[in-house]
Order: C-alpha cells, then structure tokens, then sequence
C-alpha cells in the first residue's frame, strides 16, 4: 500500500488523467467488443454509455479536484499576502510533483521578500529616525536661538520706544508672534524625536507624550507601568520602534476614535515585554478598514506593522464598532531589567 501511495505522489498530474483516461478507454473499448459479441439491446448500451461517461466526469473530476486543491490554497496564501499579511505561508502537501515543487519555490519566494523587506524597512525607519533626530537637533540649535534671540532685540526696541505708543504695539505684536512661532517649533521639535525618549527611556517619553498631547486633545489618560520597567533601558531601535508605535496608536485615538479617555499600560512577563493602548472610543470593523484602504495607510497601520517587525513584536489589533480599540505589542526581551543593561544596548 505504502508504495501506491508513494508512486501516487510521484507521479504528475499530467500522468495521472493520461492513464485514468487510458483505464477508461480499454474499459469502454472491452465493454464495446462484449456489446458487439452479445448483441445487447440497444437499451443496454444506452445505459453501459451513461455509465461510462458518469464514471469518466467522476473520475477526472475527483482526480482534478485533489491536484488543484493545494493551488487553490495557494490562491488564498496570494490574497492573504496583498492584505498584507507578509507571514501567510502555503502548506507543503504531499501529492502532484509539479504543485509540490510550485508550493515550495512560492514560500522560499516569500521568504526572501520578506527577508528583504524588513531590511529595507529597517534601513528606511533608522534613517527616518537619524533624519527626524537631526532636523529636531537643527530646530533646537539653530533656528530656536535665532528666534529666541529675535525675541530678546524685539523686547529691547519695545524698551527703547518709550512715548512712541503705536510703534511700540507693532513691536510687541512681532514679539507675540514670534513667540508663538517659537513655540510651535519647539513643539515641533519634540514631535521629531522627544529629547526625553533618549535622555530618559520609554516610560519617561509614553508619560510625556500622555501628558502634553493626548491629555491637551481633551482626553483622560492613565498610565500603568510595573515597577520594575520604570528605569528600563531597552535597545535604541526597539525603543524607538516601541515608542513610535504607541505614538502612531495614541493619535489614531486623537484623530479618528472620538473617545473620551486612552489608557496605556506597559508590564513584563518572562522572556518579553507587553504594551496595551486601550480607547473607549467608537471603533471600526478591522477587514472592512483594510478593504477600503487595503495599505492602512489612514491607520497608520503599514508603520506600526514594520516598526513591530524591526523590534520583532508580535502586533494585534482588535476593534469593533462601539467598543472601542485594542492595540496590543508583544517584544522579546531577555536581559536584564536595569537601567544599565538598556544602557548597554546603546
């Protein structure tokens, strides 16, 4: 039996309905000379014929149906592939050499892809970063001095304008406005790359950006953090990938969530670190967002998806309309949680 099984999986498609049709050809051809033979009444052969076109469709049909299977699977591996799922695989099943071989090279395709996908993603998000960081860096150093020192000269002319009312109110008009151009920059700056997230860490930064933006778009916010994360250091790329993340899930809050309070909360079991965004806001049906904008691009979905594979997490996204979203993180993380070892990593 083993080795009809195994001349079965050996042989190819082509093959196979060659000698199916083959068998039902000598059948016909033998049920042909009995007919001849015997003389059997013209109603006997009617029915000898429809048996042997039943069997044929049958036959081709079961046949055709077991070696197209694995390439409808595949089909749906493709279609997997193009929502954006970059780790649906096609299963290897035994049977037609062809399709086997088609299976196999499929995966070893995807798997390169995506192998240098996320090294072009990597590559990309380090250099985005290295350009936020320096832009963030140039804002600070130079145009915020410029501006700073524009003030002070303003303040100075306003002084020495003493009885010259009305020129005196431009100057200090020119003054406010350049003050608050100042300050959009300065929050601009911090919006590049939070100085806190390298001074500091991530608790530090996720507690600032909690308090100065979401807390400012009207929301309640609640941090819960374990003790023992406080002080963590994590590698530079997976804080920052870990960081942008939360960034990009807090302001889908912001945006597009409508909700009245975001609750983050960070904690670590063994062997990785979990981070949950929790809003209490409308909601949305995931696949039906997908459809429409099948990138999630409007989700920021596409960023938090490769940030996640360059910080090797597990990301999982859950949501349904009128109870609000779940953006859950999983990292892998198995050094030592002091401060020192995050330093390290630097």
């Amino acid at each position: 039996m083993r080795w009809i099984i195994a001349l079965h999986n050996r042989t190819p498609l082509f093959l196979k309905v060659l000698g199916a049709n083959g068998f039902l050809v000598v059948v016909g051809a033998l049920g042909g000379y009995a007919i001849a033979h015997f003389g059997l009444a013209s109603q006997d052969v009617l029915i000898f014929v429809a048996l042997g076109l039943v069997c044929s469709l049958g036959i081709n049909f079961f046949m055709l149906r077991i070696a197209f299977g694995p390439l409808f699977r595949l089909q749906q591996v493709m279609e997997a592939v193009r929502a954006g799922d970059f780790t649906a695989r096609c299963p290897v099943i035994p049977g037609d050499p062809d399709v086997h071989r088609l299976t196999e090279t499929f995966n070893l395709m995807l798997d390169q892809l995506n192998a240098y996908r996320q090294q072009v993603a990597s590559q990309i998000l380090r250099a985005l970063e290295e350009e936020r960081k320096r832009i963030a860096r140039e804002l600070h150093d130079e145009t915020s001095q410029a501006l700073t020192s524009i003030v002070i000269s303003l303040e100075m002319m306003e002084q020495g304008l003493a009885g010259q009312e009305s020129l005196a109110e431009r100057v200090r008009s020119i003054r406010q406005y350049t003050l608050q151009t100042l300050e959009e920059i300065r929050r601009l700056t911090y919006d590049l790359r939070p100085s806190i997230l390298d001074d500091l860490g991530l608790v530090p930064a996720i507690r600032w950006y909690l308090r100065n933006r979401v807390a400012e778009a009207g929301l309640q916010t609640e941090l819960q953090v374990d003790p023992e994360l406080e002080a963590l250091r994590l590698p530079e790329d997976v804080e920052v990938s870990l960081f942008r993340i939360i960034q990009e899930a807090l302001t889908n809050v912001r945006k597009h969530s409508q909700a009245t309070c975001a609750k983050v909360r960070l904690w670590a079991e063994p062997g990785k670190i979990l981070a949950r965004v929790e809003d209490n806001g409308k909601g949305f049906v995931l696949q039906e967002a997908l459809r429409q904008d099948p990138r999630g691009r409007g989700l920021g979905l596409v960023g938090m998806r490769e940030r996640a594979a360059l910080a090797g997490a597990d990301l999982r996204i859950e949501s349904a309309p009128g109870r609000g979203t779940v953006v859950e993180l999983e990292v892998p993380f198995h050094g030592s949680r002091t401060e020192d070892s995050g330093a390290s990593g630097r």
